[in-house]
């Protein structure tokens, strides 16, 4: 059997209740009924040992975080620096060819 056949139909779902105004939209409190959680977890705490544990692996975590983002900015800033010196290298190489041909010959 399909499942979509056995869902409810919208009409089955929303309420016949008279068209309400935009000005008469119902409150949050008249959406949700006001009943209590069926049922409360209770919170455990933790011992010093596990809260060391817990503290650790934080930092681990955080360590290796940021070791990462740390790796991929300093790659980025790598390849930066050699395109920066690379394109300086082309720009005054002209000017380095032209000084080299034009020193006389120091051997003569």
């Amino acid at each position: 059997m399909n499942n979509n056949q056995e869902l409810p139909l919208l009409t089955e779902v929303v309420e016949d209740t008279p068209a309400r105004r935009f000005d008469e939209l119902p409150v949050l409190l008249e959406i949700i009924p006001d009943e209590p959680p069926a049922q409360t977890k209770t919170v455990r705490t933790l011992n010093a040992d596990e809260m060391h544990l817990l503290l650790d692996k934080l930092a681990v975590h955080l360590e290796t975080v940021f070791t990462s983002k740390l790796n991929q900015q300093l790659e980025v800033m790598q390849r930066l620096a050699v395109d920066m010196a690379v394109s300086q290298f082309k720009a005054e190489l002209p000017q380095l060819l032209h000084e080299a041909l034009n020193k006389p010959d120091e051997n003569s």
